[in-house]
């Protein structure tokens, strides 16, 4: 049985906390409540950062999905202009795997959440990345869809096993 609850709290720090550091980054992101859903293919896709996480009650995993001109767009602010943005260069790739990792780490700490394992994130790109969500019926999917200023996407992905 799904803790409703808790997943909820999950669900809304991570939507907090990604706003909450991109902001501190110097990039401005609102989230798209009217188009969350539990669908997580977006054609445009080309990175991907993904993190696992284990809590007492809770386990899952958090995918962050973006479009080229986005990944362009947090790699520049985010390292200064000093890493000049490619889909081939694991320095820049580690720019979006570092945005996941401090969304993370804020979303957890805002939801007071304690004795968590959480794994470094896997990096992964090319076209057509998706998340394909589980059958089973323990495990829930969501996709937070955020624009940036520019317009441009990033979804945040979370499947929760709760």
């Amino acid at each position: 049985m799904t803790d409703t609850a808790a997943v909820a709290k999950i669900v809304n720090s991570f939507a907090n906390a990604l706003i909450d550091v991109c902001k501190s980054m110097g990039i401005e992101v609102s989230l798209d409540k009217t188009n969350i859903s539990s669908d997580s293919r977006f054609p445009n896709n080309r990175a991907a950062a993904l993190i696992g996480f284990v809590t007492p009650t809770i386990k899952g995993t958090i995918g962050l999905l973006v479009e080229e001109p986005s990944f362009n767009e947090i790699v520049t602010v985010m390292s200064g202009g000093s890493i000049v943005p490619s889909l081939s260069d694991s320095l820049a790739l580690s720019v979006i795997g570092e945005l996941a990792n401090m969304t993370s780490g804020r979303a957890f700490i805002q939801s007071n959440t304690s004795e968590i394992s959480i794994t470094p994130p896997q990096l992964l790109t090319g076209e057509l990345i998706m998340a394909v969500p589980s059958a089973e019926d323990t495990v829930r999917s969501f996709t937070l869809p955020f624009t940036m200023r520019s317009g441009n996407k990033i979804y945040l992905v979370l499947t929760i096993n709760a």
